[in-house]
């Protein structure tokens, strides 16, 4: 999975084989069919909010890729700033939606953290998030016969 070899990039994921490890890969996957899948009020609201804020009139661009394509880097990077930005109780009105997908809400915490953690690191390597994912994302099996959109394609 394309964010899974971006944050190992980044050098951010524990070792891999540890429970923390086989934490953060159902995390990904829960959490990317409870936010580009779900039809929850609390996190479509929560998902279009954090795409608007960060991408002004170009988030229903954002939002319509990731319905079709997964996980973009787009998505992630907004979902993250506003996790970091969000009061609490605007984030327990996600704990309902989560639920669904057998996810928390300190779960959600911790992966939007490994995000900006990850986009930290890269930086500081001089590369930039969404083109080391949409590298990724282009290597992983079977991406030519998806095809990607944008930048940064999606995990599958």
């Amino acid at each position: 999975m394309a964010v899974l070899a971006t944050l190992e990039q980044a050098q951010v994921l524990p070792p891999e084989g540890t429970g923390a490890a086989t934490r953060i890969v159902q995390s990904v996957i829960q959490f990317q069919s409870a936010f580009t899948q779900s039809g929850d009020p609390g996190i479509q609201a929560f998902t279009t909010r954090a795409v608007a804020a960060r991408f002004g009139e170009q988030a229903a661009g954002v939002l319509a890729q990731s319905k079709t394509a997964g996980w973009t880097a787009e998505l992630l990077e907004a979902l993250a700033d506003a996790e970091a930005q969000a009061a609490a109780s605007e984030l327990q009105a996600l704990a309902p939606g989560f639920s669904r997908y057998n996810m928390s809400v300190e779960e959600f915490h911790r992966f939007m953290e490994l995000i900006r953690a990850g986009r930290r690191s890269l930086a500081q390597q001089g590369l930039d998030f969404q083109r080391v994912y949409a590298e990724h994302r282009r290597a992983m099996p079977g991406a030519k016969s998806r095809g990607t959109q944008g930048r940064s394609g999606a995990i599958s």
